[in-house]
């Protein structure tokens, strides 16, 4: 009789929580490589875009596909916001292009379908960042 292998107080893969995990940090690195290198589409020209994160179904017919879009640091509000909703809908209209290239390099039995979303939380950490610069610099006189 086999003995359980697992190290002290690991737990078992319930209900495939870690295979989730494993499978969305895999597609979120397959798709970052795909969008950075092999999309070629000038709305993409931004100071930097990054996959920050991948949520897949369970099903893995549907992934949630959340890119971070800053421009440069001298550009407007508005103008930031016109280029992340112009990247956003680049990476819509690559969907099809990304959805075939990750299924030709991954091998899983069924591989999801990206629909991009700009990530909330880069642009809440940015403006947070901006409230702080603008803070009166205080010194150490009380």
């Amino acid at each position: 009789m086999a003995r359980n292998t697992r190290p002290f107080g690991a737990t078992r893969d319930a209900g495939g929580v870690d295979r989730m995990e494993r499978v969305n940090d895999l597609l979120r690195d397959t798709i970052a490589e795909v969008v950075s290198r092999e999309l070629k589409d000038p709305r993409l020209d931004v100071a930097l875009l990054s996959v920050t994160e991948v949520r897949a179904s369970r099903d893995l017919r549907n992934a949630r596909v959340y890119v971070s879009v800053m421009s440069e640091p001298s550009t407007t509000a508005e103008a930031q916001a016109r280029n992340a909703a112009d990247a956003i809908d680049a990476l819509d209209r690559a969907a099809a292009f990304v959805h075939r290239t990750i299924r030709r390099r991954l091998h899983l039995k069924r591989v999801p379908w990206p629909t991009f979303e700009l990530d909330p939380r880069i642009a809440g950490s940015a403006e947070i960042q901006e409230r702080i610069r603008a803070l009166p610099a205080s010194g150490g006189d009380s």
